[in-house]
C-alpha cells in the first residue's frame, strides 16, 4: 500500500473540490457532497496543524477512492 503524505486543510479542501465535491454546508465541520456518488463527507474546520494519517486514510475510503489516485490529486 502507498504511503500518503500529510496535507493541511486547504490542501484537502483543494483536493475533494477537484475530486468532484462541491461544499454545501459550514457548521462545526465543512460538508462536502458528491452529486454523482451520492457522498457526503464532514471535514473539521482549519487547524494550525495537518490532518492526521487516520484521519485522511477514513476520508480516502469514503471517498471511495485509492490512496495513488488521492496523491495525484
Amino acid at each position: 500500500m502507498p504511503k500518503i503524505k500529510l496535507i493541511g486543510y486547504n490542501k484537502l479542501a483543494r483536493k475533494l473540490i477537484r475530486s468532484g465535491f462541491i461544499a454545501v454546508r459550514k457548521s462545526k465541520h465543512t460538508i462536502y457532497f458528491h452529486s454523482a456518488k451520492q457522498i457526503t463527507i464532514p471535514i473539521p474546520h482549519k487547524h494550525s496543524r495537518d490532518i492526521s494519517k487516520g484521519l485522511l486514510y477514513k476520508l480516502i475510503k469514503e471517498m471511495k477512492i485509492s490512496v495513488e489516485e488521492f496523491n495525484q490529486l
